[in-house]
């Protein structure tokens, strides 16, 4: 797979896949992987947490889950200008979908489900 790589914005990783498909999952071992050692929780209830990493290309990670959000106007409450301007960062957005145009268009999508799949097993199809 292709490394993203920074450029002049935020680099945006949209993640899809219906309740417990394994979005949250992913961002913990992406975090993991980063080598973020704080523990990572699920945003769903305060929309966006933000984690500092110590990484040649990025330098936070914003973890956002858009599920309790209904449209764009909602998301800008999170004031999406301060993080999505940044080069150094990584933005995950889960539920995208909630949120219509107001993110850019999505560096890497991933979507994921659970459908016919062995219990732990998740399927995750990537889009560019």
């Amino acid at each position: 797979m292709k490394k993203l790589a920074p450029k002049n914005t935020a680099t945006v990783v949209a993640l899809s896949g219906d309740l417990g498909a394994g979005k949250t999952t992913f961002v913990q071992a992406l975090g993991k992987e980063l080598d973020i050692t704080e523990t990572m929780q699920s945003p769903t209830y305060v929309l966006m947490k933000k984690y500092q990493i110590a990484n040649n290309n990025y330098q936070t990670l914003v973890h956002i889950d858009a599920y309790r959000l209904n449209n764009a106007e909602e998301f800008a409450a999170l004031k999406p200008e301060q993080f999505l301007q940044d080069l150094k960062a990584l933005v995950v957005v889960e539920w995208p979908e909630r949120v219509g145009n107001a993110l850019p268009k999505a560096d890497l999508t991933l979507n994921f489900s659970s459908e016919n799949a062995a219990e732990g097993e998740r399927f995750v199809e990537m889009q560019k």
